[in-house]
C-alpha cells in the first residue's frame, strides 16, 4: 500500500522533512495548500503522514482546515511530524485530538527542530516602542539542526515502517495546558500580537484565526520590482498584484513565504525587518514550492 505524506510549508523546512520522509518511506508527497479548496479530502488506503510547521505552539490554520476535511480515517495508520523553531508546544496533541474527532487515531507524532523563520518581538527603548523583527539562526546553527534531523530520520522512518505507535513529542505540557485553560492566547496574546502588527480594528475571531489580520503589517519598499513572486508563492492566495505591487487580503497564514522568498528582499513586516537576513531551507528551491 502506497503511503501518502501531506505537507504544508512556507520557507521549506517542512517540505525538506516531508521530502526526506517520502524517499525513505516510498510515499507520495501531496501539498496541503493544493488540496485545501476541496470540499472533502479522501486519502489513499495506505499509511497517512502529515508534516507541518508549529505556529505559536499549535497548528497552522490551514492544517486545521485540512484535517477538518479528511474523511475515511478509521483503521488507518496515521503519523505526523511537526517542525519548530522555538518549541513544539502541544501541536502534536492538538492534531491527535482533531484526528480523533474525525474517527481516526494518530499513531505517532514527532517534532523536529529546524531554523527559526518567523518574527520576534523586540522593545526599542529609544523609541519607547515594541516592534517585530526577524530572528536569524547563524549558518553553523542551521547546519547543526540539519545534521540532527538526518540522524533522527533513520529512527523515525524505522518506527513508522514497523507500524509502531505511542510516541507523541510535545513540550511544556503543564504550562501550555494552563495557557489553554485560562484562554491566555485569546485574551492577552491576540491583543498584543495584533497591536504590534498595527491592526487598528476590532475582531471577535479567536487567536488562531485573528493572526490572518496581521498581514496589515506587510509592506514593500522601493526595491520592489513587481515580479509577483510573493503572490505566486502564497499558499492561500492572500496576495494580489495591483498596478504591479502586492496587496494583502486579510487571510494570511503567517508562513512568511512572501517575505522570505522575495528575490529583492523588498517585502517588509512593519519597519524593523529592513536589512535583516532572510531564510529559506537551502535544499528547497522556489520552484519546489511553486510546483
Amino acid at each position: 500500500m502506497t503511503s501518502e505524506i501531506y505537507y504544508f510549508t512556507g520557507t521549506g523546512n517542512s517540505l525538506a522533512v516531508a521530502r526526506d520522509l517520502s524517499k525513505k518511506l516510498d510515499a507520495r508527497l501531496v501539498s496541503i495548500s493544493a488540496m485545501i479548496d476541496r470540499e472533502w479530502i479522501t486519502p489513499g488506503v495506505g499509511p497517512l503522514g502529515i508534516v507541518f510547521p508549529v505556529y505559536h505552539g499549535g497548528l497552522p490554520l490551514i492544517v486545521r482546515k485540512f484535517v477538518n476535511k479528511l474523511v475515511q480515517l478509521e483503521h488507518r495508520y496515521i503519523f505526523a511530524v511537526c517542525t519548530y523553531g522555538d518549541s513544539p508546544g502541544l501541536a502534536i496533541a492538538y492534531l491527535a485530538d482533531m484526528i480523533r474527532q474525525h474517527g481516526g487515531e494518530l499513531a505517532a507524532g514527532f517534532s523536529v527542530h529546524m531554523p527559526y523563520n518567523y518574527l520576534t518581538p523586540v522593545f526599542y527603548p529609544r523609541e519607547l516602542s515594541l516592534a517585530f523583527t526577524l530572528r536569524f539562526n547563524p549558518p553553523e546553527k542551521q547546519q547543526a539542526l540539519f545534521a540532527s534531523w538526518q540522524q533522527r530520520l533513520e529512527n523515525i522512518t524505522s518506527f513508522i515502517n514497523s507500524g509502531r505507535a505511542g510516541v507523541f513529542e510535545t513540550r511544556d505540557e503543564k504550562l501550555n495546558h494552563l495557557i489553554d485553560r485560562i484562554h491566555l492566547k485569546d485574551s492577552f496574546g491576540k491583543k498584543v500580537w495584533l497591536k504590534i502588527a498595527g491592526f487598528a480594528g476590532q475582531t471577535q475571531l479567536p487567536f488562531i484565526e485573528s493572526r490572518q489580520l496581521m498581514d496589515c503589517a506587510f509592506n514593500y519598499d522601493e526595491g520592489c520590482t513587481g515580479c509577483g513572486i510573493c503572490a505566486k508563492i502564497c499558499p492561500v492566495d492572500n496576495i494580489v498584484m495591483v498596478t504591479e505591487r502586492p496587496v494583502w487580503q486579510g487571510r494570511c497564514e503567517q508562513c512568511f513565504a512572501c517575505l522570505q522568498w522575495c528575490p529583492k528582499e523588498s517585502l517588509q513586516f512593519g519597519n524593523k525587518t529592513t536589512g535583516r537576513i532572510r531564510y529559506h531551507h537551502p535544499e528547497v528551491k522556489i520552484s519546489d514550492i511553486l510546483g
